[in-house]
């Protein structure tokens, strides 16, 4: 089915649960190490999340929780102001944000700013903790840019597209030579690195980092964009609509990254954007280079997507 066809058939009734079931349900034959060392999350962090599960919750209570962290409510804001959530004036206070995007989502964002801390705080042998920070934003900003474009979900697309590689610090450290071993041979021959995963353990950071969400209450949709994030032709193939808001995470997980997980990425995103009249990928990466650099506040420097683009279009074309 065509991306334009897809389009016309989405629809706002969505069975996320499941379709997050059946999705893990193929982790039920699968033996997961138990020894991987999985982030631990703040305690503000846990307890917001409990909190915002019960019906009768106030926003002020979560606000004061939020507040006992200075570091969870710099981040909550910037989430709601620099993510495009905001409306026409700056939200400068916790109550006021959570109120703007809704306790679901700030559950969510808290969730994965919790993540960035935990895996901070764990030596890992094979990533570089900021940058892997600003991949997964720079993946999350691409993520929101095409749900706009295509008009689908944009929160679900930011947090999807954050969160979808959060298990790799952890199973990296866990596994270290045999991902040097992928980075050293597999890499170099282009070959995706979720499918190594899933050819030498049995499962792959999708996977895993689904059932951990799972484990966490994540909302199913979240759990299915993590799930998902390296099925780009099944979201499209598949017969369940839903599926289709799960394209622009699965777009976004062809960027280039430290552990080269899509060597051929960027090409298929050329090739997305030669056949999609909806796509503009040139668009696409202007405005997320232009909203990264402004993250970035002048300190880490992101790579330019756009440029990759053009080396790619380029090397393409001399060929």
């Amino acid at each position: 089915m065509s991306v334009t066809a897809e389009l016309d058939c989405v629809s706002d009734s969505l069975d996320w649960a499941s379709l997050r079931n059946r999705a893990l349900e193929s982790l039920q034959s699968v033996s997961i190490p138990n020894d991987i060392e999985i982030p631990a999350l703040p305690q503000a962090v846990t307890e917001f999340s409990q909190r915002a599960a019960a019906p009768d919750v106030e926003v002020r209570e979560l606000a004061a929780i939020v507040e006992t962290s200075a570091g969870l409510t710099v981040e909550l804001l910037k989430f709601v102001n620099i993510a495009k959530l905001r409306g026409a004036s700056p939200i400068g206070d916790v109550a006021t944000a959570i109120a703007r995007v809704g306790i679901k989502s700030a559950a969510t964002y808290l969730i994965a700013t919790g993540v960035k801390a935990a895996n901070s705080a764990l030596e890992s042998k094979l990533i570089h903790h900021r940058r892997a920070w600003s991949e997964s934003l720079q993946k999350a900003l691409f993520s929101q840019a095409t749900s706009r474009m295509l008009k689908l979900d944009a929160q679900l697309a930011f947090i999807g597209g954050l969160l979808q590689d959060f298990m790799l610090p952890a199973l990296t450290n866990r596994f270290d030579s045999e991902y040097v071993s992928f980075l050293e041979n597999d890499a170099k021959d282009g070959r995706d690195m979720a499918e190594w995963e899933q050819e030498t353990f049995g499962w792959n950071h999708a996977s895993t980092g689904a059932f951990i969400a799972g484990q966490w209450g994540l909302p199913d949709d979240l759990v299915c964009a993590i799930y998902y994030h390296h099925s780009l032709h099944e979201s499209l193939s598949r017969p369940e609509i839903e599926m289709f808001n799960l394209f622009p995470v699965t777009l976004s997980a062809l960027l280039p990254d430290q552990l080269r997980q899509c060597g051929r990425g960027i090409t298929e995103l050329i090739a997305v954007d030669g056949k999609c009249s909806a796509f503009d990928l040139d668009q696409l990466c202007s405005t997320v280079d232009e909203e990264q650099m402004s993250l970035a506040g002048g300190f880490d420097i992101p790579d330019y997507l756009s440029s990759h683009v053009r080396e790619v279009r380029q090397a393409t074309a001399e060929c």
